[in-house]
């Protein structure tokens, strides 16, 4: 699929803004401070309903302005679930507080639909929370590239976030007031995460499985080093690491033989865990507490890697993810780089300038349109008042 027109009204320093794009490669240009990631920023909102900037909306509209909107019209590469070929309109409104999505001019109620109709790719060369933040972005990560490239993994995801509400909810209540029919209510919802939640780990280590396989030759052909990173999964049952990596690597048995054995470590962690839950009002296993750890030569990146390899690193997960959702659907998902050719190497650029020759729409940030050598590209100019 691709982008083919954008208009933005109120985002950043943009008041009005309208684009017209081709498949290939849109390079923005233009001075510092100009907008030029306010682009890219606002193409990534269409996408996934949130900036890869800030958790506040309210940020991503004109200081002096309430609300803000995006528009965007999607050809589509023909897949049956995205209308066999069918444009379509994509538009969210911001506001303070909320975001309003609409598919062909009727609001979504869910966002389920919504985005599976533009996925995308986004790297910032600053933003290393990939790898050095907090556990949270990285089960972003793995939950956006599942859902992608299992459908179904969203409704296991939205039950199992509810069920976990409850949980807690109930947890919270027995700290200020013991009640004598806890652990039959505890029960009740335990069951339903220890289902939901077995199969959500299932997903992720399928995903997770196709994914190394990308990362390694992401390495090898288009970033051009003989480094690699090395992807592990860390499960808050208490599953070895060693285990993990057996299910990884037989992926064809991952539905008959490792979800039976990730939901008896389930029960059994439910059980270890239960009295020191009710002391502390919170639900400490399931995959909302697990991790993904990036390793490369068998240390943790975000320990002792370097920001150089810490960058490379996310490059190629995001790299990595793209095969993924290519291998699946035979087309790729739409790429978004900030600025990326000013961190990388001459050999490291021009491997980079080849992996984007491969049939796939990529918007590119850069202070001059000589950025990326000779690579046939469109080039939107933006002024330093945002025009």
């Amino acid at each position: 699929m691709f982008l083919t027109s954008l208009d933005i009204t109120n985002i950043r320093n943009f008041q009005s803004k309208q684009c017209e794009f081709s498949r290939g490669i849109t390079l923005f240009i233009g001075p510092n401070a100009a907008g030029k990631t306010n682009l890219l920023e606002a193409i990534h909102l269409l996408s996934n309903l949130r900036s890869f900037r800030t958790h506040a909306l309210r940020e991503t509209i004109q200081w002096d302005e309430r609300e803000a909107y995006i528009r965007g019209i999607i050809q589509s590469g023909g897949r049956e679930q995205d209308g066999g070929g069918n444009p379509k309109t994509l538009a969210v409104g911001l506001k303070a507080n909320a975001r309003i999505p609409a598919i062909n001019s009727k609001i979504c109620k869910s966002s389920k639909d919504y985005l599976r109709i533009l996925p995308s790719a986004t790297f910032v060369p600053d933003d290393l929370s990939l790898v050095k933040g907090a556990p949270a972005f990285r089960r972003y990560f793995l939950d956006h590239g599942t859902f992608q490239f299992f459908p179904a993994y969203w409704a296991l995801l939205t039950d199992y976030n509810r069920v976990l509400q409850q949980k807690n909810a109930l947890l919270k209540t027995s700290q200020k007031k013991p009640d004598a029919k806890f652990d039959a209510a505890c029960d009740v919802w335990d069951a339903q995460l220890q289902a939901l939640g077995s199969k959500i780990i299932v997903a992720r280590l399928d995903f997770l499985s196709r994914l190394r396989r990308q990362i390694q030759e992401v390495y090898a052909r288009w970033l051009g080093t003989d480094e690699t990173a090395a992807l592990r999964y860390e499960c808050s049952l208490g599953i070895p690491a060693e285990e993990i990596e057996i299910f990884c690597l037989n992926e064809s048995e991952l539905e008959r033989h490792a979800l039976q054995r990730i939901a008896n470590c389930y029960e059994q962690a439910i059980a270890r865990h239960r009295d020191r839950e009710r002391r502390l009002g919170v639900t400490l296993i399931g995959p909302h507490r697990d991790d993904l750890d990036v390793l490369s030569n068998g240390r943790l990146l975000r320990a002792y890697g370097s920001q150089g390899q810490q960058r490379t690193a996310v490059l190629a997960m995001k790299l990595a993810e793209i095969q993924v959702y290519y291998e699946q659907y035979g087309e790729y998902p739409i790429l978004l780089l900030d600025d990326v050719t000013s961190e990388l190497d001459m050999q490291r650029n021009t491997k980079l300038f080849e992996y984007l020759q491969q049939g796939m729409q990529v918007f590119l940030t850069a202070t001059d349109r000589f950025a990326l050598g000779g690579l046939p590209c469109e080039v939107v100019e933006i002024l330093r008042n945002g025009s």
